[in-house]
C-alpha cells in the first residue's frame, strides 16, 4: 500500500513539478529528475513518473536548478543618474542601487574628457575595486584616470544585504 501511495504521489508530482535535480553518475550519464530521499547510500529519484533508486556510490554530483534574478554583474539596464559635484559632472549606472555618498572630484590640471570608471561594490555599498578607462572614455590621459579611480572609490552606495555579495557598475566622471 505504501509503494502504491508513493507511486501515485509521484506520477501527480511529475505533472506539475518539471526537473529540479540534474544527478551526474560516475559513468558520466546524467539523468533529470526530483530527489526524494537520501537513506542508507541509496538515493531514490523520480524521473518521469516513476520511482528510480540509485545507490550513492554510482553518483558524482547532485545538481540543484534554482533561479537565480541577478548575479551582480553589470548589467547595462536602466537609467544613468546625473548629478554634480564641485561643477563636475558625475554619472553613475548599476542596477539596483543607490549612491548615498557622492564621489569628492578634484583636479590639478586643465586636461579635459570623461573618464568611465567599472566599478565593483559589496552588499555595504563600499566601493572595492575602480578601474578607469572602460569603453565610454574620451581621454586615455593618465592623470585623469588616476584622479577618476580615486574620486570613484570615495563614493558610497546603498546596503543591500539581501542582494549579490557584489555588484558591478559605472561611474563616469567628466572633468
Amino acid at each position: 500500500m505504501k509503494t502504491f501511495l508513493t507511486l501515485i504521489a509521484l506520477t501527480l508530482l511529475s505533472f506539475h513539478l518539471s526537473a529540479q535535480h540534474t544527478i551526474v553518475l560516475t559513468n558520466d550519464q546524467k539523468i533529470e529528475g526530483v530527489v526524494i530521499s537520501i537513506e542508507h547510500d541509496v538515493l531514490t529519484l523520480a524521473t518521469n513518473g516513476e520511482e528510480e533508486k540509485i545507490q550513492m556510490k554510482e553518483v558524482s554530483s547532485i545538481f540543484f536548478k534554482e533561479y537565480v534574478p541577478y548575479d551582480g554583474a553589470f548589467v547595462k539596464e536602466g537609467e544613468e543618474k546625473v548629478l554634480q559635484v564641485d561643477g563636475f559632472t558625475v554619472k553613475y549606472q548599476i542596477k539596483g542601487r543607490e549612491m548615498v555618498r557622492p564621489p569628492k572630484v578634484s583636479i590639478g590640471t586643465e586636461d579635459k574628457g570623461a573618464v568611465v570608471v567599472k566599478i565593483t561594490i559589496d552588499r555595504y555599498g563600499n566601493i572595492k575595486s575602480a578601474e578607469p578607462g572602460m569603453p565610454g572614455s574620451t581621454t586615455s590621459n593618465q592623470y585623469l584616470y588616476t584622479k577618476a579611480k580615486t574620486a570613484a572609490k570615495s563614493a558610497q552606495f546603498d546596503e543591500n544585504l539581501k542582494g549579490p555579495l557584489t555588484t558591478e557598475g559605472t561611474i563616469t566622471i567628466i572633468y
